[in-house]
C-alpha cells in the first residue's frame, strides 16, 4: 500500500524562531533523498526560503482571496510531491482561519493527504494558549511541536503536547556562530554536506546529524501510524475520527 507524500506546515505566531531554517531542513532532506518536494514561502516581504530554492519554492501572498485560492488549490494537486509551507507569522491567523473556513483538512483527507503542523514552541503564555486553541480547532490534524534551543533552553511538553506520543518532539540544538556562518552560505546543502563529511568530525556535522536522523524517524513514525489506522479498511473520514479519538489531550 502506498500513500501520497505528506504536507508539512511550519508555523509559529512569532518571528525569528527558526521557521525558515526548519523548512530548509525539510526541503533539503527530501530533495537529497531523491523525492519530489515543493515549498511555499508565505513571507511576501522577505521570501528567504524562495530565494534559497528558486526552482523548488513558490513565494505566495495570501493577503487576498486570489493568493489564498492559488495556495490551497496547489496544496490539493500533484499528490506525488511532498509539500512544505514556511508560514510567516504575519499570516498565521489568516492561514488557519481560511484552512478551517474551507474545510481544508477534510478535503485533503479525502485525497489521502495528511497535513502535519510543525509548531515551533516558545515560553510565552500567549503561545501556549495559541497552541491549545489551534489543536482544539483542528482536532483531527497531526501536530508535532518543535523545540528550538535558540528560542528557549527549557521546554515543557505538557504545554505543547504532540498529537501522537509516538511522534514526540523535534529538538534543534542551539547554533554556534561557526555553524551559523557555514549553513548561511548561499549554496549550502545540508544533505550534500553530510555526504561530503561522513566522518562526523565537524561541528556542522554534529549539529545536522541528529536533526536529519529525527526527520527520518518522524517520517517512519507517521507512516506506521497511518498504516495502523488504515488496516481495518477505514475511509478517510473514519481515519479522521480515529485521529481525533486517539490524540493526546
Amino acid at each position: 500500500m502506498t500513500y501520497p507524500p505528506p504536507l508539512f506546515i511550519v508555523a509559529s505566531p512569532h518571528q525569528k524562531v527558526g521557521k525558515t531554517l526548519i523548512a530548509r531542513l525539510l526541503i533539503d532532506f527530501f530533495g537529497t533523498t531523491g523525492r519530489a518536494v515543493e515549498g511555499y514561502d508565505l513571507h511576501p516581504r522577505k521570501p528567504e526560503l524562495a530565494e534559497r530554492f528558486p526552482h523548488l519554492v513558490r513565494p505566495i501572498d495570501i493577503g487576498d482571496t486570489r493568493g489564498q485560492m492559488q495556495l490551497f488549490d496547489r496544496l490539493l494537486t500533484d499528490d506525488s510531491t511532498t509539500k512544505v509551507i514556511d508560514l510567516g507569522c504575519g499570516f498565521f491567523d489568516q492561514f488557519f482561519a481560511v484552512m478551517q473556513e474551507i474545510s481544508f483538512v477534510t478535503e485533503a483527507r479525502q485525497r489521502l493527504i495528511e497535513p502535519i503542523i510543525l509548531f515551533v514552541a516558545d515560553p510565552e503564555t500567549a503561545t501556549v494558549r495559541t497552541y491549545a486553541e489551534l489543536r482544539h480547532q483542528l482536532k483531527t490534524t497531526t501536530f508535532v511541536p518543535v523545540h528550538n534551543q535558540a528560542v528557549s533552553i527549557a521546554f515543557a511538553e505538557r504545554d505543547f503536547p504532540p498529537t501522537w506520543r509516538e511522534c514526540g518532539v523535534i529538538r534543534i540544538q542551539r547554533l554556534s556562530p561557526l555553524v551559523r556562518r557555514v549553513i548561511d552560505w548561499p549554496n549550502f546543502s545540508f544533505g550534500d554536506y553530510m555526504t561530503e563529511h561522513p566522518g562526523g568530525a565537524t561541528q556542522v556535522h554534529q549539529w545536522i546529524s541528529p536533526i536529519l536522523t529525527r526527520l527520518r524517524q518522524l517520517e517512519l513514525e507517521l507512516l506506521m501510524l497511518r498504516l495502523a489506522l488504515s488496516l481495518d479498511g477505514s475511509s478517510p473520514a473514519g481515519v479522521a475520527q480515529a485521529l481525533a479519538a486517539s490524540s493526546v489531550e
